[in-house]
């Protein structure tokens, strides 16, 4: 019997691809998780420039309202 090294299974022919696939999904995991986080800080960006935006009393340079009782005599 001859081998003629037809479509066999090479176990040292598995070991790149295993390789390949052990690097490649903790990277795509770690882009995904990469993209989260930065679409979640820039909700939470937006989210806080908002808020902050209909809080004029909290702020240290704008004059209170007509409804604040800061400026009343007394």
């Amino acid at each position: 019997m001859v081998r003629d090294g037809g479509d066999g299974w090479r176990p040292w022919q598995l070991i790149p691809r295993l390789a390949a696939g052990a690097i490649s999904v903790p990277v795509v995991v770690g882009f995904v998780a990469l993209g989260a986080a930065v679409i979640l800080a820039r909700s939470l960006r937006e989210m806080a420039r908002e808020t902050w935006a209909r809080m004029p009393s909290r702020r240290g340079n704008v004059r209170a309202g007509r409804g604040s009782n800061h400026n009343v005599a007394a």
